[in-house]
């Protein structure tokens, strides 16, 4: 029995050197750190402190040994007792989260930003606690020497994802993360864009995205932001997801996820990955592209200042009616792009797309689809030079229409909703891995695959202690279990308030999207620590067809607004079309969560509530909000009312021939008092009679509470 153990230490011992060798640049040092982490099977104050010295700047340790040696304090700080105070505060306070050692000497109030809600040491423990164990997942399986080698390769895979390790933004700095930022992205020049005809809340939200932040995000957001570089991807960027800089399958937009942080900054456009970072499309697949995606890789300044604006309006106006953020992405800066990187140097737009020897392969083919694109431009009204349309001239007029440019979010969410159930289905290891990544894949990394998107869109999660079979299997034992699957549901139901919320807070302005800012790819989930807690929140991205009416906007258009209403509510429910339903937002989250009928008859109630709550709110905050009244004109205020009266009032009487005319005679009058133009009414009565179907199913938000 002696040499049967000693043989199977042997061999986990040769199985670490290998897992280690291939994962880090150097293999003795992680070897030697990781075997004495196997002997301390119970907390070790002298430990914790050899590894806190170990993780801090200026030792010469590799970035890989660092983030293992703040794994590894975590796992020793949760085998402290939540009573053993003296260790925390000693902990705590050599990461920095305290001036000084003393039970009663408060933390620093910068925790409150990061979603804790106490700098009471004896209360602030629980939470850090109840923070850490959300990787118990990993940590409980481990054992000191007597653990598994599954065991300890999901530990140091673990350890390669800096924004699950917690005390990892105590012990990485802002300067460092960036530069490490940095080298996993090419770079270029640029040149901020400054738009003096900005709406005057663009400004302050700006400001506000930026403060909301805890000061650890902020930090390495202003040295992202403070030069005029452009960033782009690099044929290197990871794609893996929670990567510290991730390139995500099928977009082209780039990802920060910081050290410790449930924050995601995001770089949009970044370009693509190979020869060409910027091309020109004019048609894909048989069908032309729209005009934003004719820049390929890249983003038109006019819709990026669009998409600010009218973002930025919309979070004001959501902040003030409810008391809390918009769930959307906060707009920090913009650049328009002077240079392209190519090879190992950079080039200047103009030479980029004009001269083949820069531009490289496919430059033929690339001109032709600008020559296409231009004059399609110029038939829809884009175009305001008038240059000859070939050699440079050709070149200048394109970048003339396109103004290629670049914005720096935060907020945002990769976990968008098509990926997800993607990932989440049979098929989701297979289309990841083997699919999206191009690598071989065991069946222990399709289950830590599934193991981390479920404890992204459940917020806390157990995995099942079953023998994993197939990835299909796995998840759906997964989700199963009692914890999980209670959890699954309440979560649902969570984001279908939220979705209500979104929508009812953009239709009480008669505002819409076209779809846009709801459609599953534009709309992601993230797990974020608030209140001292996991939640998951609905994050709504990419508000460049986002129409809220202005300050020259007298009436409500019915006619224009319906249809795209319409097209939002589709988006969000899918219609009556079965397969329509399976791709839209409700019908990504029940492949999602696997929810039931009572569940999802639960979340319709849930969400028609929160819709009718968030119409009737935002309404009396846009009427008696002086801030927000001046966002609007003052007579499409006046009448803001008026939609409602007559649906109701049309709605009430259309059975009853005589009762209805008395009512339209009635009605005219009215309008006429309020100063509307002759026919009024009529335009109204038939914009409803034309979508008699979508607002019957709404009609309860057009009755006064």
């Amino acid at each position: 029995m002696k040499n049967l153990a000693r043989a199977s230490q042997f061999s986990k011992l040769n199985y670490l050197r290998a897992l280690l060798t291939a994962g880090f640049n150097q293999a003795r040092r992680p070897y030697n750190l990781l075997s004495e982490f196997l002997e301390h099977e119970d907390y070790s104050r002298g430990f914790c402190l050899s590894l806190l010295a170990l993780a801090g700047r200026g030792t010469g340790v590799s970035w890989d040994v660092r983030r293992l040696a703040v794994l590894m304090l975590e796992h020793q700080m949760l085998k402290l007792g939540p009573d053993q105070i003296d260790e925390y505060d000693l902990l705590l306070t050599r990461l920095g989260l305290k001036p000084s050692v003393g039970a009663d000497i408060s933390l620093s109030a910068s925790v409150l930003k990061e979603g804790f809600t106490t700098t009471e040491l004896r209360r602030f423990v629980p939470e850090l606690r109840r923070r850490l164990e959300r990787l118990d997942r990993v940590h409980a399986r481990l054992k000191g020497r007597r653990s598994s080698e599954l065991a300890l390769s999901d530990f140091v895979e673990l350890s390669r994802r800096e924004c699950k390790l917690t005390l990892a933004r105590y012990v990485f700095s802002p300067d460092e993360v960036v530069a490490r930022v940095l080298k996993q992205m090419q770079v270029s020049e640029g040149v901020k864009d400054l738009n003096v005809d900005e709406p005057r809340h663009v400004e302050g939200e700006v400001r506000r995205s930026l403060a909301v932040l805890p000061d650890y995000e902020a930090a390495i957001l202003k040295r992202l932001c403070e030069s005029s570089n452009v960033y782009w991807v690099a044929d290197d960027t990871s794609s893996e997801i929670n990567s510290l800089v991730e390139y995500p399958l099928t977009t082209v937009v780039l990802v920060v996820k910081p050290p410790g942080s449930d924050v995601e900054f995001e770089i949009k456009r970044a370009g693509r990955k190979g020869p060409n970072r910027l091309r020109v499309v004019y048609a894909r697949d048989g069908y032309t592209v729209s005009p934003s995606h004719r820049l390929d890789g890249g983003s038109m300044l006019s819709l990026l200042r669009f998409e600010t604006n009218a973002a930025l309006k919309f979070a004001t106006i959501y902040r003030a009616a409810h008391g809390t953020e918009a769930p959307t992405a906060g707009y920090l800066s913009r650049r328009t792009i002077s240079s392209v990187p190519v090879k190992n140097s950079e080039a200047p737009v103009l030479s980029y797309f004009t001269d083949a020897r820069v531009y490289g392969r496919d430059f033929e083919e690339m001109r032709t689809a600008m020559e296409e694109s231009v004059e399609a431009f110029r038939e829809e009204g884009y175009t305001t030079l008038s240059i000859p349309r070939r050699g440079l001239g050709l070149t200048a007029q394109f970048i003339s229409d396109v103004a290629p440019a670049q914005t720096i979010l935060s907020g945002t969410s990769s976990f968008r909703l098509d990926k997800l159930a993607h990932y989440l289905s049979a098929q989701g290891a297979e289309r990841y891995f083997k699919h999206g990544l191009e690598v071989a894949y065991s069946r222990h990394d399709a289950r830590r695959l599934a193991d981390e998107l479920l404890e992204e869109v459940l917020g806390v999660y157990r995995p099942p202690d079953v023998r994993f079979q197939s990835y299909r299997q796995y998840v759906e034992a997964a989700l199963g279990l009692a914890e999980n699957r209670e959890r699954a549901d309440q979560v649902y139901l969570s984001l279908l308030e939220q979705i209500g919320k979104f929508w009812g807070t953009l239709l009480a302005v008669r505002g819409y999207s076209r779809g846009e800012s709801f459609v599953a790819r534009n709309v992601g989930l993230r797990s974020v620590w608030r209140g001292g807690e996991w939640k998951v929140q609905a994050v709504f991205m990419d508000h460049d067809a986002l129409v809220i009416p202005g300050t020259d906007n007298e009436n409500f258009l019915a006619q224009g607004a319906m249809p795209n209403m319409r097209m939002d509510e589709r988006y969000i429910w899918g219609g009556s079309n079965p397969a329509q339903c399976a791709i839209s937002e409700v019908g990504y989250l029940r492949s999602i969560y696997r929810t039931g009928a009572e569940v999802n008859a639960r979340g319709k109630i849930l969400a028609h509530k929160a819709l009718k709550d968030a119409y009737t709110k935002t309404q009396h905050e846009v009427l008696n909000n002086p801030a927000l009244r001046r966002m609007f004109h003052r007579t499409f205020l006046d009448r803001i009312h008026d939609w409602d009266a007559i649906v109701t009032g049309y709605l009430n009487n259309r059975h009853d021939e005589r009762a209805c005319a008395a009512w339209e005679r009635k009605m005219k009058r009215t309008l006429s008092e309020k100063g509307y133009r002759r026919g009024g009414l009529e335009g109204y009565l038939e914009v409803i009679r034309n979508y008699l179907g979508f607002i019957e199913k709404y009609a309860f938000l057009f009755e006064k509470p």
